[in-house]
C-alpha cells in the first residue's frame, strides 16, 4: 500500500526560520534520568502535561459546591489525637517503635502445584508480508532521515538513540506501508508512529485543510498522553494542528476544534462516532493515516463494533498502524479486516520481561486474607515509600485505600472511574510531580501511561491474566530504568502465579512482611473503621445534594429553554439499544461454546481443583441437606436425559396417526359418558336428536368401538395374571390430617 490517500507537495522554496520558534516552549524541565558520572547532565522537557486540558479540581468542586476527599481526610486527621498518628521516623529513617523487624526478600520456591512445564508455540505468518532488510538497530535519528524540526524535538524531549521498535517502524511507515508492531512496555510506541505521521504531514496540502491523522486509543488518560506527545514532537512546526476527542471534556469545545479541520485527530472510539454522526460539517473523507494504539485493549473493553463503524467511514485507500504490546487473536482478526499487506515487526517477544525488573510475589494465605490491607500499609511503610502504583482491583476498594492511606498520613492520589475526567487528569498530575508519593488506580492507569520515575508497582488485587499482569508491571522499569514489581497472590489465584513463575524463572522472588509490622496496621486499621465510615456517609451525602440539585436545574431549564431544547435534532448512533443487548448475548453465548471447545492445562487443573474443592464441601454437610442436594441433581439429569431424548427423536411438524386416532377415540368416550349422564343432549346438524343408526357408523364411533375393544381385552389379562389383586398405588390423602 504505497500510495497514500492523498498527493504530498513538496516543500515551497521560502523556509519557515525555526530557529525563532522557541520563544513558546513552556518552561517545565525535568532532568534527565540517565545516570553517567562522566557526562554532564542536560535538561529535557517532559513530554507528559495533564494540567492543561481541564480546569482545576478546586474550581469544579466550588462550582458544584461540594469538598474534596482530601478536605475530608484532613478533618478528621486535625480531630485525631497524636497518639493515633504514624510513628514518625527517626534521622536513620527507622520507626521508633518496637516493630522494627525489617522486611525480607527470598527466591520464590514454587509448590508442587505452581510447577508449570514450558510449551512451545507459534504463530501463522502467512497473512503478513515478508519484512527482509528491515533493521532494528538505528545510532542515532540522524539515520532515520527525518526533517530538522523533529530532530530538534528529539533533542529537546531527550532523545538520543531510537529504540528497536522505533528504528524499524519510522523508516517504513514513511513509505506509506501497513505496520503491525509490538514490542515490550516502554519501548517507545508513541514515538514510534508519531514521528512518521508528523514527517509526512510536512509534504500535505496546505491550500486544502482537512483531518489526515486519526488516532483512537482505549482509554482518556492515554490520548490525552499521545495528544501532549504529539504538541511536545511538533512544537517546531507550528502549522501542524491536532485536536483531542474524549468523553468527559466538552462537547461544544470537541465539535468546534473539528470543524476548523485540524490535521491530527485523537480521540476514544465512542466520542469520536458521537461527532461524525452528529456534529455538522465533521467527516474522514480525506483522511490518510489510521493508527490505533493499545488494540487489544481496545477489543477487550468492547469497542469491536465501534471500530469496524469507524473503519466504514474511512477512505479505502489509506495508512494504517496498529500497535499493542500484545497479541490476540481477536486482534489477528482486526488485522486482516482492517491492514492490507501488512508488516509484522516485532522487536522484542510480547511476554519478555525487562533486564532491570525485579519482580516478587506476597503469598496471602487463607488466614491472612483479611489483614491484606494491614499487608500493604506495612509494605508502602518501611519498603517501597515513593513513586509507587498501586494497582486495585474494584474502583470501591481504591477508594477506600485512597481514605485508609490519607488517615495513615501518606500522600496517595486515586485514579478511577468514579471521578469526573479533571479529577482524573489532576491525580495524574500530582503522581507525576511527586506532590503525592502513591497512585491508587484501577486498570485505567494499566494501559500506555508513561509516568517518569515509577519505581514500584503493586498488584493489591491480583489481575486475571498474564496479558494485564505485563501492562501493569510495564509501567516500572520502562527505557533501561530499574524497577519493582510486587504482587499479592492468595489461595484462588495459583494459575496466575504459575504464568509468573514460566515467565520470571529463577528470577522470581518472594517477599516476607514482618508479623509485627502487619499486626500493628492491623489495629491502626480497626481504629480507622469509624472515621472511613463517616468520610463515606459525608460522600453519599453530597452526591445525593448534587443529584437534587441537577434534577432541579434540569427542570428549571427545561421550563425556560423547552421551545429551543426541543428544536435540536435528536442525537443519534450507529446502533440501537436492542441491537446492543443482541449483541452482547451474542458474545456471552460465542465466550461459553469457546470455553467449552477450548480449554488450556492450567485452566483445566483449575476446574479440577474447583470440582474437589465443592465435593468435600459436599461431604462436610449434614445428612437432610446432603440428600437434598442429591435428590435435586438426580431430578436435573433426568429432565436433561429426557430433553435429549425429545431433541433426538423430534421427528417431522404434525401430528401421527395413532396419536389422532387415540385422541379422537378418548374424544368421544368422554361425549358418550356426558350424554349418559344427562349433562349434554347430543343433537345432528338439522337440530333433531342423533339416531343410531348401526348400518353406517361414523368414524368417531368407529375408533370409540376399537378402543373399548381394546381396553377390555386389556382388562381381562390383568385379572387373568394378577387375579383380584389390588393396585399398589395409594392416594396421598392418607396422609391429610383427619
Amino acid at each position: 500500500m504505497l500510495d497514500s490517500g492523498f498527493s504530498f507537495e513538496p516543500p515551497s522554496d521560502e523556509e519557515i526560520d525555526y530557529e525563532d520558534i522557541n520563544s513558546d516552549v513552556e518552561d517545565e524541565e525535568e532532568t534527565s534520568d540517565v545516570e553517567d558520572k562522566g557526562k554532564v547532565q542536560k535538561k529535557t522537557q517532559s513530554p507528559w502535561d495533564f494540567s492543561s486540558y481541564t480546569e482545576s479540581v478546586a474550581d469544579e468542586h466550588a462550582r458544584r459546591s461540594t469538598t474534596s476527599i482530601d478536605e475530608k481526610i484532613s478533618k478528621f486527621v486535625q480531630q485525631r489525637k497524636p497518639v493515633d498518628m504514624v510513628p514518625e521516623k527517626d534521622e536513620d529513617g527507622e520507626d521508633d517503635s518496637s516493630d522494627s523487624e525489617p522486611d525480607r526478600q527470598e527466591d520464590f520456591q514454587p509448590e508442587e502445584d505452581d510447577e508449570v512445564p514450558t510449551t512451545a508455540g507459534g504463530r501463522d505468518n502467512k497473512f503478513f508480508s515478508k519484512a527482509d532488510g528491515v533493521s532494528f538497530n538505528a545510532n542515532s535519528f540522524l539515520d532515520l532521515h527525518l526533517s530538522r524540526p523533529l530532530l530538534r524535538a528529539c533533542e529537546a524531549l531527550g532523545y538520543t538513540k531510537p529504540t528497536p521498535i522505533q528504528a524499524a517502524c519510522i523508516p517504513l511507515a514513511l513509505t506509506g506501508r501497513d505496520i503491525c508492531g509490538s514490542a515490550i512496555t516502554g519501548s517507545g510506541k508513541t514515538a514510534a508512529f508519531a514521528l512518521p505521521t508528523l514527517e509526512r504531514l510536512l509534504f500535505r496540502p496546505k491550500h486544502r485543510p482537512a483531518i489526515r491523522v486519526l488516532i483512537l486509543t482505549p482509554t482518556r488518560e492515554l490520548a490525552v498522553q499521545i495528544h501532549s506527545m504529539i504538541g511536545k514532537l511538533a512544537q517546531f512546526i507550528p502549522d501542524i494542528r491536532s485536536c483531542l476527542v474524549l468523553g468527559g471534556l466538552s462537547t461544544k469545545a470537541q465539535e468546534a476544534s473539528l470543524r476548523s479541520l485540524p490535521d491530527i485527530v485523537v480521540a476514544t472510539p465512542g466520542r469520536m462516532i458521537d461527532h461524525l454522526r452528529n456534529s455538522m460539517s465533521v467527516d474522514l473523507d480525506d483522511l490518510a493515516v489510521l493508527i490505533l494504539d493499545e488494540a487489544d485493549r481496545l477489543l477487550e473493553l468492547g469497542f469491536d463494533a465501534e471500530i469496524r463503524e469507524l473503519v466504514r467511514l474511512c477512505p479505502k485507500r489509506r495508512q494504517t498502524m496498529l500497535f499493542s504490546a500484545t497479541m490476540t487473536s481477536q486482534v489477528d482478526e482486526l488485522i486482516k479486516l482492517l491492514l492490507d499487506k501488512p508488516l509484522r515487526l516485532s522487536a522484542d517477544p510480547t511476554t519478555k520481561r525487562p533486564s532491570t525488573l525485579t519482580e516478587e510475589v506476597v503469598r496471602i494465605r487463607r488466614m491472612r486474607e483479611g489483614n491484606q490491607e494491614a499487608v500493604l500499609l506495612a509494605l508502602c511503610s518501611k519498603t517501597f515509600t515513593s513513586k509507587v502504583i498501586i494497582f486495585s482491583g474494584t474502583k470501591q476498594a481504591a477508594h477506600r485505600l485512597k481514605i485508609l492511606f490519607g488517615l495513615a498520613g501518606f500522600k496517595a492520589a486515586e485514579l478511577h472511574g468514579n471521578l469526573t475526567q479533571a479529577q482524573r487528569l489532576d491525580a495524574l498530575e500530582l503522581f507525576r510531580r511527586q506532590e503525592a508519593d502513591f497512585l491508587i488506580a484501577t486498570n485505567v492507569a494499566a494501559r500506555g501511561l508513561d509516568i517518569i520515575g515509577v519505581e514500584t508497582v503493586i498488584n493489591y488485587e491480583c489481575p486475571r491474566d498474564l496479558t494485564s499482569y505485563v501492562h501493569r508491571v510495564g509501567r516500572t522499569a520502562r527505557a533501561g530504568r530499574k524497577g519493582y514489581a510486587v504482587t499479592f497472590v492468595t489461595d484462588n489465584d495459583r494459575s496466575l502465579l504459575k504464568a509468573i513463575v514460566k515467565r520470571a524463572g529463577s528470577k522470581l522472588k518472594s517477599r516476607i512482611v514482618a508479623e509485627q509490622s502487619i499486626t500493628k496496621w492491623s489495629q491502626q486499621i480497626e481504629q480507622m473503621e469509624d472515621q472511613v465510615a463517616s468520610i463515606l456517609r459525608e460522600e453519599r451525602e453530597e452526591m445525593a445534594l448534587r443529584k437534587a440539585e441537577m434534577e432541579a436545574d434540569k427542570a428549571e431549564n427545561m421550563i425556560t429553554h423547552r421551545d429551543e431544547i426541543f428544536s435540536r435534532p435528536k442525537r443519534t448512533w450507529f446502533v440501537t439499544e436492542k441491537e446492543k443487548k443482541l449483541v452482547a448475548n451474542a458474545g456471552k453465548e460465542t465466550e461459553k461454546g469457546s470455553k467449552k471447545k477450548v480449554l488450556s492445562a492450567e485452566e483445566a487443573e483449575e476446574r479440577k481443583m474447583k470440582a474437589k474443592k465443592k465435593r468435600e464441601h459436599e461431604r462436610n454437610l449434614p445428612r437432610k441437606k446432603r440428600r437434598k442436594l442429591e435428590a435435586s441433581r438426580e431430578m436435573l439429569e433426568d429432565e436433561a436425559e429426557a430433553g435429549g431424548n425429545a431433541k433426538n427423536n423430534k421427528e417431522k411438524s404434525g401430528i401421527s396417526l395413532v396419536d389422532l386416532a387415540y385422541r379422537r377415540a378418548k374424544a368421544a368416550k368422554g361425549a358418550q359418558k356426558a350424554a349418559d349422564a344427562g349433562r349434554v343432549v347430543r343433537k345432528d346438524k338439522k337440530g333433531g336428536a342423533k339416531r343410531s343408526s348401526h348400518a353406517s357408523k361414523s368414524r368417531p364411533e368407529e375408533m370409540k368401538e376399537l378402543f373399548q375393544d381394546d381396553m377390555s381385552e386389556k382388562k381381562q389379562k390383568r385379572t387373568s395374571n394378577g387375579g383380584a389383586k389390588k393396585s399398589s398405588f395409594k392416594s396421598k390423602s392418607r396422609y391429610k390430617r383427619r
